[in-house]
């Protein structure tokens, strides 16, 4: 049995977090996946949501995804 479950707020919490790291990381899901933890601890530790945190390291993110959306590449 794992530890993750999917109805506690902790599973919700670190959706969120990956949610905003793939965001950010559109090409590389280990970076994104990489950045989720990260935000993970340091919104616990911060008492900060995910999306501030992603805020913070790229403050015109949703205007870089307007104008340049992420192409997706089927091999």
């Amino acid at each position: 049995m794992t530890d993750w479950n999917p109805a506690t707020n902790d599973w919700r919490f670190q959706q969120r977090c990956l949610k905003c790291g793939l965001k950010l990381f559109p090409y590389s899901s280990q970076d994104a996946e990489r950045w989720s933890e990260y935000a993970y601890h340091e919104c616990q530790r911060r008492n900060i949501s995910p999306k501030q945190l992603m805020y913070e390291r790229s403050p015109n993110i949703d205007k870089t995804h307007a104008t340049r959306p992420p192409k997706v590449i089927y091999y």
